[in-house]
């Protein structure tokens, strides 16, 4: 089974997707996929983590190339984020950016899903803020909404958190 969810920044999203994948399996894996980079960053995995504390979570911190994460067959595995992970394969530590990186996210994704029972997918909202920004991320933001679209398709649930409550889409 796949799972999208899709939230604004602090909308529970992520409480929410951690209590889905304890109603799924006893065997979760929680793939981190953020790189800290400044106090903000580790205040905000730090919290994460403490959130996580006690609900049986295996952590594997992997930023890029997750489709070769070595993850156990019978388990449910909860990737956050998305857009942190697009991040990290379009935007390269050397410098370099790689605009075909929403490709690569799919195809590892899919590997994913191929290989475990279940995945629940974080997701951010960064669609309605009004903001103009640069050219790359205006660039990531449209590779971002076409994950969202591709991801969509082939998953077996939608849903979308606001003030802390789903939204279901899939299945309507």
């Amino acid at each position: 089974m796949l799972i999208l969810i899709i939230g604004t920044a602090r909308s529970g999203k992520s409480e929410y997707a951690e209590q889905r994948v304890m109603e799924l399996s006893s065997r979760r894996v929680y793939l981190a996929v953020s790189e800290i980079y400044d106090e903000e960053m580790a205040r905000r995995v730090e919290l994460h983590r403490e959130r996580r504390k006690g609900k049986g979570f295996a952590t594997i911190e992997r930023p890029r190339d997750l489709g070769g994460a070595e993850l156990p067959e019978d388990s449910c595995v909860l990737i956050e984020s998305l857009g942190v992970w697009l991040s990290n394969e379009m935007f390269r530590p050397d410098g370099e950016v790689n605009l075909s990186a929403g490709e690569k996210v799919y195809r590892d994704l899919v590997k994913i899903v191929e290989r475990v029972r279940d995945v629940v997918v974080v997701s951010d909202d960064v669609f309605s803020d009004g903001m103009e920004y640069d050219a790359l991320t205006e660039e990531w933001v449209r590779t971002l909404g076409g994950l969202h679209v591709r991801i969509a398709e082939i998953a077996d649930e939608v849903m979308e958190v606001v003030a802390g409550l789903p939204v279901r889409y899939k299945p309507s």
